[in-house]
């Protein structure tokens, strides 16, 4: 706790400082509410029986009366203030968070494991009273509880010793019973989180539109409504269980407050008879008993909605602070790329018991035309993800130009590649935007790389051009691309980023035949003097590479010219023959 707290001063001090004085401020002004409002009474009562003028109980109830309206204003005045520079610091950690998630190893994002950490982390940001928003505010409450603790102290101290001991006794016991339901409330809150993950996986695919076919048409309806069910059964049970033991909770705080309440108001009422305390201090000291239990309850709830605060920072900077290999290593100063070799290289998933690559040695040279082709499974993605350093290898080496890839910077790393991979995410700004990734960008160069593509046609015919923006999710006006001319897409900011290493994932998988008929006469062209990779489950489109590595069960099995693959009449020959009869299956049905 003492470290997160550290860690959240810290960070406040240096991103807002000026609120601190509005924090200051603050103290004093809710500390002496309830004392000038219980000492009041007492100097009115003692005016009167003193006999003073009506001018001077005026002018005395008129000074008082002031005082207190100036800390009844300042508060929630103050209070704002405060709130707002929280704002500020909450924003910061979402920005830190935000950051973390786009710089963080890719294999996290796919995690499980990795999601519920990040999850956890972002309830320390997400929302105006979070942890990291409301720590401030929990931290000047305490303050405030503090030396409202010692005023109220000094005051009933006159009194009796015996009665702050009474207060501070049962105010100790509240306190460790608070303790043990936030200890609970902090495991509720874990397994809430794994929850909400399940429940809001099948929510996002419920509203997606590209998830929407496909439950329409296989009638998964009832599907999604008993996973929803479930999951919102799940977090209602976790919750009822933190309410039953809240009203648990406020029963035996409703008990302590009426046993110390009767105990010290019966004790005043009894110094008042033996004329130990005059009526007017018997007022005065009942209100400031009061408050004196309310100064130590919200010292004790105040102290256990920071250690929640901290329990919550914890939680972030696990996150925050995990190790990374990103842009660790020397910045290439070269973008040759004369071989990439994988030396014994095995690759296991962080959940997974048994890795999905096996022992792999390959070299490829630079200008090479490699196809990675197999069954769905085999490994081919995650092959692919090694190779361009979205993953890192669990055993052996992968070398680049004889380097070892772990010492090179990922970013300077990734600049050598410009891949195209099944699985894409147009964002929701303009063509240019996407293709280029920049505001700065070469227009005549840009307009080749959608001449090679084959897209120019379709952004001439637009009325911005390239100017044009993406995702009609965000922008009513925006442009709505068929799936093959977003292959097509893809391929101008492959070629647009022009790296020494082309990576086409199914590229043709969008396209109508005349298209891909078209691409696969363009390859050489596209390839031209670069290290390309071509994925693909049709076995017919491979032809033209140099070199075939057929993945099986996370072992490359055999590897060659098609013609050496078929004349040795291994796994490839059998996958070829099975889809050349399909095919001709398909002819003969067309025939028909």
């Amino acid at each position: 706790m003492k470290e997160n707290l550290k860690y959240m001063l810290k960070n406040w001090i240096a991103w807002d400082k000026k609120s601190l004085i509005y924090f200051f401020i603050r103290v004093p002004a809710l500390v002496f509410q309830p004392i000038i409002t219980a000492y009041i009474p007492k100097a009115m009562i003692d005016a009167i029986t003193d006999g003073v003028t009506t001018q001077k109980l005026i002018m005395i109830i008129g000074m008082l009366s002031l005082l207190l309206t100036l800390t009844i204003w300042m508060d929630p005045f103050m209070q704002e203030l405060v709130r707002g520079g929280a704002r500020i610091v909450r924003m910061r950690y979402a920005v830190m968070a935000f950051q973390k998630n786009l710089s963080t190893d890719y294999v996290n994002i796919e995690s499980l494991e990795k999601r519920e950490i990040q999850k956890r982390a972002e309830d320390f940001y997400n929302g105006r009273w979070s942890g990291g928003a409301n720590f401030i505010d929990r931290l000047n409450q305490f303050s405030v509880a503090v030396v409202g603790v010692i005023a109220s102290s000094v005051l009933i101290y006159k009194i009796n010793i015996f009665m702050i001991m009474l207060i501070v006794a049962t105010c100790i016991v509240q306190f460790f019973i608070l303790k043990q339901l936030a200890d609970k409330q902090y495991e509720n809150l874990n397994d809430v989180s794994k929850q909400n993950n399940r429940f809001n996986y099948f929510y996002k695919l419920c509203k997606d539109g590209k998830s929407s076919k496909d439950v329409r048409l296989y009638s998964l309806s009832d599907y999604f409504i008993k996973a929803l069910a479930s999951s919102l059964y799940q977090i209602e049970k976790t919750y009822a269980k933190y309410t039953h033991q809240s009203v648990a909770l406020d029963g035996v705080t409703a008990l302590l407050n009426l046993i110390r309440e009767v105990i010290a108001y019966a004790y005043l009422v009894y110094l008042v008879t033996k004329g130990r305390l005059t009526v007017s201090d018997f007022i005065f000291y009942f209100g400031i008993i009061t408050g004196f239990s309310n100064w130590v309850i919200g010292l004790v709830n105040s102290y256990i909605q920071i250690e929640k605060s901290c329990n919550e920072c914890k939680a972030y900077r696990t996150y925050i602070e995990s190790e990374d290999i990103a842009d660790k290593g020397e910045v290439l100063t070269s973008d040759n790329v004369d071989t990439i070799e994988f030396k014994n290289v095995s690759y296991k998933y962080p959940s997974a018991d048994e890795p999905t690559l096996k022992n792999i040695n390959l070299k490829f040279s630079g200008g090479e035309n490699i196809a990675i082709v197999g069954e769905n499974g085999a490994g081919k993605t995650t092959l692919i993800k090694l190779l361009c350093g979205l993953y890192t290898a669990t055993d052996g080496e992968l070398l680049l130009n004889g380097i070892d890839t772990k010492t090179i910077s990922k970013s300077s790393y990734f600049d050598l590649f410009s891949p195209i991979f099944q699985d894409y995410y147009f964002l929701p700004m303009t063509i240019q935007q996407n293709i280029t990734a920049s505001l700065n960008y070469n227009a005549d160069k840009l307009n080749f790389a959608f001449e090679k593509a084959g897209i120019s046609d379709k952004i001439n015919s637009l009325p911005n051009k390239e100017q044009t923006l993406m995702d009609k999710e965000v922008y009513k006006d925006a442009v709505d691309f068929s799936g093959g001319e977003k292959q097509k897409l893809l391929l101008a900011k492959a070629i647009y980023k022009n790296a020494p290493v082309l990576i086409l994932d199914e590229p043709t998988a969008a396209l109508d035949p005349i298209a891909e008929n078209e691409l696969y006469l363009k390859y050489n062209e596209l390839t031209e003097g670069k290290l390309s990779f071509f994925i693909s489950h049709r076995l017919s489109s491979t032809r033209f590479c140099d070199r075939i590595l057929f993945v099986s069960d996370g072992e490359i099995i055999e590897e060659g010219t098609h013609e050496e693959l078929m004349a040795l009449k291994g796994s490839y020959y059998k996958m070829y023959q099975l889809q050349s009869y399909y095919y001709k299956e398909q002819e003969v049905a067309i025939n028909e």
